[in-house]
């Protein structure tokens, strides 16, 4: 017998969300392996390569892919694949022009919004990434960084602010955790200047979540600009 037409839609749509999953999926492991370093500025890679690395099929990968060139860490080489950008110290400038104000915008709202275990773990989360300063454990911070915009996103409520940061903080944070060990304490600083604005948002204040957040990305202008004077050779000159 034909199945019915609503159950065909329930089953289409199934597998659309499904499809959709793995793509996120996808695009988040990717993006880690750029971020990372894991693969390098200018590094080839393609959709089989990346497919059987991660165990994803090659359909959602596709979707990674294209998603990533929108955000600027890939770009499509006619007859050569796909290549991974170059890191470009001042084009980090430009972005947190933009990028501080959105995140003045989001923070404001996360601590207004937030749900109760969303500002508990945002206390928690808070204590994690002073740990993990304290630890010099760069890759644990990294990933903790991520579930920050993840947090901030999902207690701001605001779809439109989320899906046009997105591509801005994939930039930052590719170019933060490549460079961060040429800055003396700068793990140590990026620690706090988190903590401080978590914190914030636990408690439910709005203007210290906002001034919380201009601090951050104070922080992360002054370390572009440090890292623009001395580039990537080892820590500034004492």
């Amino acid at each position: 017998m034909t199945e019915p037409a609503s159950q065909q839609m329930g089953q289409q749509a199934g597998a659309q969300i499904e499809a959709g999953s793995m793509a996120d999926q996808a695009y988040a492991a990717i993006e880690e392996l750029i971020v990372s370093g894991t693969l390098p500025p200018r590094s080839f890679v393609s959709e089989k390569q990346i497919s059987a690395q991660l165990g994803i099929g090659r359909t959602p990968v596709r979707e990674a892919l294209k998603r990533l060139e929108m955000d600027g860490l890939v770009t499509i080489v006619p007859s050569r694949g796909i290549m991974v950008t170059e890191v470009d110290v001042k084009l980090q400038l430009y972005v947190l022009d933009v990028r501080r104000e959105l995140e003045r915008l989001i923070a404001r709202r996360a601590a207004r919004y937030a749900l109760a275990p969303e500002r508990e773990r945002c206390r928690a989360i808070a204590g994690e990434m002073l740990e993990a300063a304290r630890n010099g454990d760069g890759m644990r911070f990294m990933h903790l960084d991520q579930e920050v915009n993840q947090l901030l996103d999902q207690s701001a409520r605001n779809p439109v602010a989320t899906q046009t940061i997105r591509p801005l903080r994939s930039l930052s944070r590719r170019f933060w955790f490549q460079n961060y060990h040429a800055h003396i304490g700068s793990l140590e600083d990026g620690a706090k200047t988190h903590a401080d604005l978590m914190l914030a948002i636990h408690r439910g204040d709005a203007e210290e979540a906002a001034a919380a957040s201009d601090r951050l990305m104070a922080y992360v202008e002054a370390y572009a600009r440090e890292t623009l004077r001395y580039p990537f050779d080892g820590p500034a000159p004492q």
